[in-house]
């Protein structure tokens, strides 16, 4: 068997090299564009900062937005390969390139199996080394943006194998409560150990009780004691501890998610579980991350017969502007499905995996259709 006639080397090298080239021309020209808004906005913000006045002005804001360049690459990395892949699929028809390979008898599939396994590498290698690296740059630029322009957190949560650690805002101080666990509506803490702090970080005294619930701005607990320093304990059915803002429930879902390596968050996913925490979004950004490859290689099987079925020799506005547009909404559909996950209106699962599963086998039927009406 001649391979060559299969899989010709020096013909598909040169039509990857091509591929290559718009992939990388339209990723430079994205982030170009996304680093000089990034660089605008955090200027806007550094110059509406009074105490902002350090020498090294300029440099620290170019670092800040250097720091969102990695997260970026990752985010835009499926749009990026969409519009190389049509720009690159429409100067294959435009200068017979297509139409040369189909004569020597290789189809569809197997003229687009190259790219594929580009693109499979390109989303292997942003979800092994692109992933860590935008997590901690990300990590990295929060921490940064937390120390020149943020603020005073009125409450902070924190998950360990301990159970639940929170910390919430009082008029005259603040509270940190441990919690075992927390009910399904994320209402109610169960088996509650509280200490109570003044403005000056002064310990006042420590409270247990059976559950904890919110209403409005009121901290409700029922059947616990009270520890004073020095003083006898006293014990009670229902106290009430009035916050510094109206809370409905007790939003446990952190933005942590976005800084962790993939086995750090799978590890924490089984955490949350385990504390009755509500895990719908971290488990939907993990499969989101996992599936990502199988999306562009998705975005590839369907936009290479749109493309190559038109015979215009021409430049095909028109269906360049359609492919993109399928494409924005298949990835406007990913994160749709992702939103209703997190939001436990859809199965984790199903928001995860079924708009990914879904396209992938939408482009294989376009593929195969493609090849069975040009046999």
């Amino acid at each position: 068997m001649d391979y060559n006639n299969i899989f010709p080397k020096i013909l598909f090298s040169y039509l990857i090299k091509i591929y290559l080239k718009n992939i990388l021309l339209v990723l430079l020209i994205f982030l170009f564009l996304i680093f000089l808004i990034d660089f605008i906005e955090i200027y806007r913000r550094a110059s509406e900062k009074i105490n902002f006045n350090n020498d090294n002005f300029i440099s620290i804001l170019m670092y800040l937005s250097l720091l969102k360049l990695p997260l970026t690459i990752k985010n835009i990395l499926p749009i990026s390969i969409l519009i190389s892949s049509v720009l690159t699929f429409i100067k294959w028809r435009q200068n017979n390139y297509f139409v040369i390979v189909r004569t020597i008898g290789i189809s569809l599939k197997k003229t687009i199996f190259p790219p594929c396994i580009l693109v499979l590498f390109m989303g292997l290698l942003s979800l092994f080394f692109l992933h860590p690296l935008a997590n901690y740059c990300n990590y990295k630029y929060k921490s940064l943006e937390n120390k020149f322009f943020g603020h005073k957190l009125e409450e902070t949560i924190s998950l360990s194998k301990n159970g639940i650690w929170i910390k919430k805002k009082t008029n005259d101080g603040f509270l940190i409560i441990k919690s075992e666990n927390i009910t399904k509506n994320k209402n109610v803490l169960n088996n509650v150990e509280l200490f109570k702090f003044d403005n000056n970080n002064n310990f006042i005294n420590k409270i247990i009780a059976h559950t904890a619930s919110l209403q409005g701005n009121i901290l409700l607990l029922k059947k616990g004691k009270k520890f004073y320093p020095q003083i006898t304990s006293n014990f009670f059915d229902v106290y009430s501890i009035k916050l510094s803002n109206k809370f409905n429930t007790f939003n446990l879902n952190s933005e942590i998610a976005e800084n962790m390596n993939l086995v750090d968050l799978y590890n924490y996913i089984l955490l949350m579980k385990k504390l009755g925490v509500n895990y719908s979004n971290h488990l939907i950004l993990l499969l989101k991350e996992l599936l990502q490859p199988i999306l562009i290689v998705s975005l590839i099987l369907i936009s290479a017969p749109l493309i190559l079925k038109n015979n215009e020799r021409k430049f095909p506005l028109t269906i360049m502007c359609l492919t993109i547009l399928i494409g924005f909404v298949i990835y406007f559909l990913v994160d749709f499905m992702y939103v209703l996950g997190s939001m436990e209106k859809l199965n984790p699962y199903i928001a995860g995996i079924g708009p990914i599963g879904i396209c992938f086998f939408i482009g294989c039927y376009l593929v195969s259709a493609f090849d069975e009406i040009k046999k």
